[in-house]
C-alpha cells in the first residue's frame, strides 16, 4: 500500500495536497493560531483517485467521486466549526503551537486510507454509499488525528514511554501520545458518545492491530494522563 500511494501520489504532483507554510517559533503561547486547513476535491474527481484505481486494477467509481466533490463545502464548512475546539483544547493544555500556519490537504475515495503526510483524507465512511458507514461527527475526529501526527513530529523522541516500549511497532509508538491527546480532547469537549465509538473502532475495528495495542497501553496499561503530562514536560524541555 506505501509503493501504491506514493506511485500514485507522484503521479500527480504535490500542489493538490501538503502545501504549508512554516511558522516562527512563538514564545507567547497565549496567542497561538489555529492553523487554517483547506480541504479539496473536484467536482469530477481527481487525478489521484483515477490513478489509484487504474494501479489497483480497480473500476473507477463514478458515483462516489461526484457525491465526494458535491459535499466538499460541507466537510470544509463541519471542519472549520468544530476543528479550532480541537486544537484550542490541545494549545491550552500542551503550550505548543502547530508548525504551519495553514495547510492543503484532499479526499479520496480509493482504497487509500487517511493519512498525515500528505494529508489526505478518506471520505467513504461519510458518503450515501458507504457500506460502514461512519456517524458524521467523526469526520472532524479523523481531521484532528491525522494532523496530530503533524504537531507532535519530533515531540516525542525523548520519551520515556518510547523507550519503554520500544518492542512495540513504530505505528504503536507513534501513537501513544496521539491517542492520549485524543482521549483528552473528547473528555475535556464533553464527547463521550464519540469517545465511545473511538474506543469501539480502536478496539474492534478494521484498523491493524498496532492501533488496538496503542489504545490499550493508553487506556487500560498506562492512563492517559500520564502521556499528557510526559508531553507537557517534553515540551518544556524542548524551549529551554
Amino acid at each position: 500500500m506505501k509503493h501504491l500511494l506514493l506511485t500514485a501520489s507522484l503521479a500527480i504532483g504535490n500542489s493538490l495536497f501538503v502545501h504549508s507554510q512554516s511558522i516562527s517559533k512563538q514564545d507567547d503561547t497565549t496567542n497561538i493560531q489555529m492553523p487554517k486547513v483547506y480541504l479539496q476535491y473536484f467536482a469530477n474527481g481527481t487525478p489521484f483517485d483515477r490513478s489509484v484505481f487504474r494501479l489497483a486494477n480497480k473500476p473507477v467509481d463514478e458515483d462516489l467521486m461526484r457525491e465526494a466533490g458535491r459535499r466538499v463545502e460541507e466537510f470544509q464548512e463541519l471542519w472549520d466549526k468544530e476543528g479550532p475546539d480541537y486544537f484550542n483544547t490541545v494549545f491550552s493544555e500542551i503550550n505548543l503551537p502547530f508548525p504551519y500556519k495553514e495547510i492543503h490537504g484532499a479526499f479520496t475515495v480509493s482504497g487509500v486510507p487517511s493519512t498525515n503526510t500528505p494529508l489526505i483524507i478518506n471520505v467513504v465512511p461519510f458518503l450515501s454509499l458507504a457500506k460502514k458507514p461512519f456517524p458524521i461527527a467523526v469526520f472532524s475526529e479523523i481531521v484532528f488525528h491525522e494532523l496530530l501526527h503533524v504537531y507532535l513530529r519530533g515531540i516525542t523522541d525523548r520519551s520515556t514511554f518510547r523507550k519503554k516500549y520500544m518492542n512495540e511497532s513504530l505505528t504503536t509508538r507513534n501513537h501513544l501520545h496521539l491517542m492520549a491527546l485524543e482521549k483528552f480532547v473528547l473528555l475535556k469537549l464533553g464527547k463521550t458518545d464519540l469517545l465511545k465509538w473511538l474506543d469501539n473502532d480502536y478496539r474492534k475495528g478494521d484498523l491493524p492491530p498496532d492501533y488496538r495495542k496503542a489504545w490499550e497501553i493508553v487506556n487500560d496499561k498506562e492512563g492517559y494522563e500520564v502521556f499528557i503530562e510526559e508531553l507537557k514536560w517534553l515540551v518544556s524541555e524542548r524551549k529551554q
